[in-house]
């Protein structure tokens, strides 16, 4: 993952080819079905926003507030207490499966030598139930140019793959995967009290990707799919950009505010093909440009994500504590003719989140042990956090719908990560 490391778009070409390994990887291990999903896109989201229902916007208070929204940077460390260094996460590793991809290697065991036919009817009772899987690493410094101004710079690889054979066409694949390179550099202002922060950034991206449809035999002969992902991948570059606002009304057992644009409209794109309305727009956010082998695949961009939230965090104890948050994400502006910020016809029950934290020590500083659990996309969420130390480890588990009709269904997926936190 380390190689991953390159942003210099000049050598795009070589960690694309890294990107590609990679993905033949995952695909490798498991040949496993991925069925249609409308679920919202969203290429990283760290673990310990998801456990509680990614309901981060006004809470924000470690590395993750790159990701959910910028101005929480400045609350890694109490105001009073910053030195030079916030924070060092290192490799800060991700990774994660969905419940099902067991049961898809297991059908694919010795299937080399059998037909498409006999594969579908063992794993006709795995229709709808897609494989998943994610592979990322995040080393990141949070550090500060001044009292009031805090900066964060990290590098970034992260793949997600899915794929499927569904059960109304088994002589037809599915497939989607994305693999993203590249670094942040996020700026800060804060107040003294640290209850009014800022920030902004910048995020320098090479993607590699692959979404089309192939024949299902291939998905068993690894040098086909080499092939078909040299032939048929997308190769691009953008530079997104995300700025964010929080403020606590009072001290930090009040509520604090917090809103966030991820994916700024730098750009836009006309005849994009929303997965949830099945119809044109045009779409504003982070717009890809290079090498397309397919212009249409929904990874050519990432739409502006306008969020707001609510969070507060009452005592329990005198030394346990809970964080309460709300959000609200992908909240649709302007119109599909003249330019959309973010995704019109999204369900109203997947743009919201919500999100509970219990947690023992100060609630300015990183807690030693924490419990979540939330709601998110319509279904619910859990994960832990243990630092031990130097090290740290968050699980959570989560679920995403993968109907492709008006009926929901749940494909309940696990991720970790694990770091050393300096």
């Amino acid at each position: 993952m380390v190689n991953h490391f390159n942003i210099n778009f000049t050598r795009h070409r070589r960690s694309s080819g890294l990107n590609q390994l990679l993905i033949v990887y995952i695909f490798s291990i498991y040949f496993s079905p991925f069925a249609y999903s409308e679920e919202i896109p969203e290429h990283f989201t760290g673990v310990r926003p998801i456990g509680m229902g990614d309901a981060f916007t006004a809470v924000a208070n470690d590395e993750n507030a790159i990701w959910t929204n910028p101005a929480g940077i400045g609350r890694v460390r109490k105001a009073r207490s910053r030195g030079a260094f916030s924070l060092v996460k290192f490799p800060n590793v991700i990774g994660g499966t969905n419940s099902d991809g067991y049961n898809f290697s297991k059908a694919y065991q010795g299937s080399a030598e059998k037909s498409v036919d006999e594969i579908v009817a063992e794993a006709q009772n795995l229709a709808n139930k897609p494989f998943w899987a994610r592979a990322a690493a995040f080393p990141v410094t949070l550090f500060n140019a001044g009292r009031e101004e805090p900066m964060a710079f990290g590098l970034l690889s992260n793949t997600t793959a899915k794929i499927v054979i569904p059960s109304e066409t088994p002589e037809i694949a599915r497939i989607e995967a994305v693999s993203d390179v590249g670094g942040v550099l996020s700026l800060g202002f804060t107040t003294m009290a640290n209850r009014f922060n800022i920030g902004v950034q910048a995020r320098p991206i090479a993607r590699y990707a692959y979404e089309d449809r192939i024949p299902s035999q291939d998905l068993l002969n690894k040098g086909v799919m080499t092939e078909r992902l040299k032939a048929g991948a997308n190769k691009s570059q953008a530079v997104a950009a995300d700025a964010g606002i929080m403020m606590t009304l009072g001290d930090f057992w009040f509520p604090t505010l917090g809103m966030a644009v991820l994916n700024l409209p730098v750009g836009c794109k006309s005849n994009y093909l929303n997965p949830f309305t099945e119809k044109p727009e045009r779409v504003c956010g982070t717009v890809f440009s290079g090498d397309f082998a397919n212009a249409d695949a929904i990874s050519t961009v990432d739409p502006t994500d306008i969020r707001v939230g609510v969070s507060i965090t009452p005592r329990l104890t005198q030394k346990l504590a809970v964080r309460l948050a709300i959000d609200g994400h992908h909240i649709p502006a302007g119109d599909s003719v003249s330019g959309s910020y973010g995704l019109q016809g999204v369900e109203v029950s997947k743009l919201i989140h919500a999100g509970a934290e219990f947690f023992v020590g100060n609630p300015l500083l990183p807690s030693p042990f924490s419990l979540r659990t939330g709601y998110s996309q319509g279904f619910p969420t859990a994960g832990m956090s243990v630092n031990l130390g130097v090290l740290a480890l968050d699980v959570a588990a989560f679920g995403r719908d993968v109907s492709s009709t008006s009926k929901p269904i749940q494909d309940t997926r696990y991720l970790g990560s694990l770091s050393l936190d300096f």
